[in-house]
């Protein structure tokens, strides 16, 4: 009898190759953005403060976490919608660098904005090449629980409206629902993380087996944690700059709900 893995297409080892080099790059990236950040902020093709960049280095330390989690699956099938969330997140993302480098042409700008669109390439060529549909049948592993359903709907109505206002439109956002100060391409920049998020989300929605989802929950867990780890450390920013304090809880609950809801499912899946 053909065993599970035979009849899955699996990750061909270019794309492991590519995955590990970009997983690589963007952990010493995220350990330098967040641990010395103000080592970066001269660096950086725009003006941020040392919260930011720990948030920058907070969403290259996911990725780097989604790509491994992506080699580790080693069924494409599985592996896919983490290379979709790297090349959607790298795409937006260089396209606002590219943005900055012609109106203020500097090395560092022409530089990440290289990056990023070389990054994306790369993740949108193995899609291409490997295709999105599946060509073999699959036997299910342990069905998802149907709360998951609830959890990822949610999460992916949030994100999606949140992540489009913040891309489009991110002095509305900024007076809006963001907890502190930033330059716009800095929120277009956390904009596309949740944009590519909620391509995600939005899919795992729509999944029935744990093995699909599994791969994208500590991702899914890693940034928010990071993230409200990052505010925990700049809390002073925070309070001087917040809009409110409603707006402060309400982001603290949506991010906290996010990375718990995220590794108690993973934990669940996993058992």
């Amino acid at each position: 009898m053909i065993s599970e893995q035979q009849n899955m297409l699996m990750l061909p080892s270019y794309a492991r190759v590519f995955l590990t080099a970009v997983s690589l790059v963007n952990l010493i990236l995220g350990f330098i953005f967040y641990i010395v950040p103000g080592t970066i902020i001269q660096y950086w093709p725009w003006p941020v403060k040392e919260l930011a960049v720990r948030f920058l280095g907070a969403i290259f330390l996911a990725i780097a976490q989604g790509c491994w989690s992506a080699i580790q699956a080693k069924a494409w099938q599985r592996a896919k919608i983490l290379v979709l969330v790297g090349g959607t997140f790298f795409l937006l993302t260089g396209i606002v660098s590219a943005a900055r480098a012609v109106t203020v042409s500097t090395l560092d700008s022409w530089a990440w904005t290289g990056y990023f669109l070389a990054a994306s390439a790369g993740c949108l060529i193995i899609l291409r090449l490997n295709g999105w549909r599946r060509k073999q049948i699959e036997t299910p592993s342990i069905h998802v629980p149907s709360l998951s359903r609830v959890f990822f709907g949610i999460q992916t109505t949030v994100v999606g409206i949140f992540g489009a206002m913040m891309v489009l439109t991110p002095s509305l956002a900024q007076d809006q629902f963001w907890p502190w100060k930033v330059a716009a391409p800095t929120l277009q920049t956390f904009g596309a993380l949740f944009l590519a998020t909620c391509l995600a989300t939005g899919w795992a929605f729509f999944q029935k087996d744990s093995k699909r989802i599994l791969v994208l929950l500590p991702l899914d867990a890693v940034f928010p944690s990071l993230a409200l780890l990052a505010v925990g450390i700049s809390w002073s920013v925070i309070t001087a700059e917040s809009p409110s304090w409603l707006v402060t809880a309400v982001w603290i609950f949506l991010y906290s709900f996010v990375a718990l809801g995220s590794t108690m499912l993973y934990f669940r899946l996993k058992r």
